[in-house]
Parts: C-alpha cells; structure tokens; sequence
C-alpha cells in the first residue's frame, strides 16, 4: 500500500486552554494564530500538501448569537466547572471582529479555499472525555452538535482528534454510529496514554519533552488498523514541538528525531502522523515556519526515494488483519 506522510492540525483558539490560561498569559500565541495559519496554507499550497483541520466547533460561530443557538441541550456535567467551555461565555465578545481571541470563522474559509485540506472536528466545545462528571450522552450531544456545523459549512466530516488526547472504546463507538470513519489515536506508551488531565504529571511531561530530541520510546511509526469500533486509527508518531529560544540549540536534534521516524515509515510502508495546534506556531511563527518547511523538504525527498504519499487522515486506508505496534526502527 506504500508509506504515509499526515499532518493534523488541533485548530481550538482559546477554547481549548481556556481552563489553563488566560489572554494575559497566553494571548500572544491565540492572536498569533492569525499569522501563523496563512503562512502554513501558503507553504501547503505551495509545495502541495493536505493535512486535517481538527476544529473546535465554537470557533467556527460567525457571532455569539449563533453560537448561543448552536449550543447543545446537554452539556457536560464536569466535576470541576472550570473544565467547562460554557464558564466562560460570559467574557466571549460578539463576533470575530470583536473577539479574535473566540472566534475564528475566516481563518477556517481560508482552510476550505486552500485545496487539499479536510475539515476534522475537534468536538463542538473542546470536550474532554475522560474526565469526571460528564457522560456518554453529553458527549453525543456535543459531536452531534459539531457534525452539523460542519455539514452547514458544506463538508463532510469524517476525521475526529479528541481534546487533550481523551477517549475509550466507547466514544470511539459513538463516533462511528455518527458517522465518522477515522480518528487519530495515541502513541502506546506509558507516557501518551489517555488518561484524565488531573492524573497528568511533571514526569509524564518530561519524557514527552525528552522523546522529541532522543529516541527513548521508539520510532512511532504505525501500520494503521480498523480499531474494533470500526474506526480508522491514524496513529500519531510525533507532536511537533514548537520552537523554543532556550533550546534552539538542541534544533539539530528535534528534527533528527522527525527525518529518522520518517525515514523509517517509508522505508516500512508505514504511517508517520504529525500533528500540534497553531497557537503552537503563534509567538515565534517564522521560526515555527521555517523548521516546518525542512520537514516538508524531507517528505518530498523521501517520496522521490521511497513513493511516500501525502494523505489526510481520512484518506489513509486501514489495513484489516494487522496488529497495531510500532515498525521496528531501521536507522537513517
């Protein structure tokens, strides 16, 4: 079937680290998503490259009264109200022009207009699944919610990235009986395993930062498999840390790790899976830019060499039969 190249885009504003930050602490990189997503659709025009789109429903609303329409019946009973996207309505303005901090519905016309891009869904309100006090049904109502907004925007949604990486089996099923076919699923180590945000720790965090420079957790890199839901499971191999000025003299390394993984996808007929949020990209966006643009040049290198494709998520087929795992690293 050939090798992989996949690119998902966590598109969220401030919805999704609403509960975690504020404009003061954060709005630099929300505000930055305005540079920062035109400049990623010019270099994916350019050099002809599809990524999914994982969007938040809430930004797609045009003004606070559709959105205040669009809101589902049931909404998540969280234990801790501040998980809650609904808290925050009360300091939402009452449209783009407004609040650009909320509301982002012409960066997501700029993504439809840009050819090869697939609108995902991010969940209606950045909805996080595994977290206590919300239910199956409120997770229903909300992608239901997400399914039609994008349907009025005149797209089929397929694809599903779920919020801070949170899901089971059974929301894995709700997706399917909505019709979903793909969604992008954790890499099997101890430290990208789904759990609750409360249960994450500093020593999680640290081999996350660690695994982006030095190989500790092999190549993730998947041959994707029909998940027992029925789904599509477009693992993912790498969150593509943003630059940091403190170690950008450790660059060399960050993208060594991203080349060798790659390589080995194509080398394996395997899937390397991609992915971070363009508020990532927001403060420092023609560092972000320019490091991103290698990567690109290495997949076209490596399609030249190898035949490795380009696909969105919901492009990538699932091979039925094989065991999810990683393909065994084979150096550069």
């Amino acid at each position: 079937m050939g090798s992989n190249f996949v690119i998902s885009l966590d598109f969220e504003l401030m919805w999704g680290v609403r509960d975690v930050a504020t404009r003061e602490t954060y709005g630099r990189n929300i505000l930055g998503v305005r540079r920062a997503i035109p400049a990623m659709l010019e270099l994916f025009y350019r050099r002809r490259i599809g990524a999914t789109w994982a969007i938040v429903g809430l930004l797609l609303c045009e003004t606070k009264d559709e959105l205040v329409s669009r809101l589902p019946s049931s909404r998540p009973s969280y234990s801790d109200p501040r998980l809650s996207a609904y808290t925050y309505l009360n300091e939402v303005g009452s449209d783009e022009h407004s609040d650009p901090y909320y509301f982002g519905a012409s960066l997501a016309r700029e993504i439809a207009a840009c050819p090869g891009q697939e609108m995902g869904t991010h969940t209606f309100s950045h909805y996080y699944c595994l977290e206590d006090g919300q239910t199956l049904d409120q997770f229903k109502s909300d992608l239901c919610c997400a399914i039609v907004q994008i349907r009025d925007w005149g797209s089929t949604c397929r694809s599903i990235v779920f919020p801070r990486n949170q899901y089971s089996g059974n929301h894995l099923s709700v997706c399917r009986d909505l019709g979903l076919t793909h969604f992008r699923g954790n890499e099997p180590v101890w430290f990208t395993k789904p759990i609750p945000y409360t249960q994450e720790t500093k020593t999680r965090r640290a081999f996350r930062l660690l695994d982006s420079y030095v190989n500790i957790a092999g190549q993730h890199v998947f041959r994707t498999q029909r998940h027992p839901s029925g789904l599509t499971n477009v693992t993912s191999s790498r969150f593509l840390r943003p630059f940091d000025s403190r170690l950008a003299p450790l660059d060399a390394l960050r993208l060594r790790r991203i080349t060798q993984t790659m390589r080995s996808a194509a080398q394996t007929d395997g899937t390397f899976h991609l992915w971070w949020h363009p508020h990532n990209f927001g403060a420092d966006v023609e560092a972000n830019i320019a490091f991103l643009t290698k990567i690109i040049d290495y997949y076209e290198l490596l399609a030249g060499e190898f035949g490795m494709s380009n696909k969105t998520m919901s492009g990538v087929e699932a091979i039925d039969g094989q065991t999810l795992g990683a393909v065994p690293s084979t150096g550069e």
